[in-house]
């Protein structure tokens, strides 16, 4: 069965580089925060091309992440300290990022404070 892959509770600030991009919250499944600190540059495809929405945030971070079925999927997941996959804590463990490109949150309560600290 495939997995489900939606955000429920998420607060931070989308950086390029060390660049503010959008400070933005999403609670309960809903965008309920996206405050534009660029004026619209560098924003990540999903957000240039489809607007800033809970759903460009959804397809933005599943882009970032291991897909089900990949090799060493279950691996991956048990040294991250997981089960299962739990969506927002994935997140939250690679602030964001996916290391093929430059772009990361920063989270209020913790991970990395500046691009350069990125793991």
């Amino acid at each position: 069965m495939a997995e489900v892959r939606l955000i429920g509770n998420l607060k931070g600030r989308l950086y390029y580089l060390d660049s503010p991009l959008l400070d933005f919250e999403i609670r309960d499944r809903e965008l309920v925060k996206a405050t534009d600190l660029s004026g619209g540059k560098l924003y990540p495809w999903e957000m240039a091309t489809q607007g800033v929405s809970y759903g460009s945030f959804v397809r933005f971070f599943d882009r970032r992440t291991m897909q089900e079925g990949c090799m060493y999927y279950f691996e991956h997941l048990r040294a991250l300290g997981m089960e299962r996959m739990d969506f927002d804590r994935y997140i939250r463990l690679n602030n964001g990022n996916n290391h093929l490109d430059n772009y990361w949150v920063r989270f209020e309560d913790g991970g990395a404070r500046c691009f350069a600290e990125l793991k």
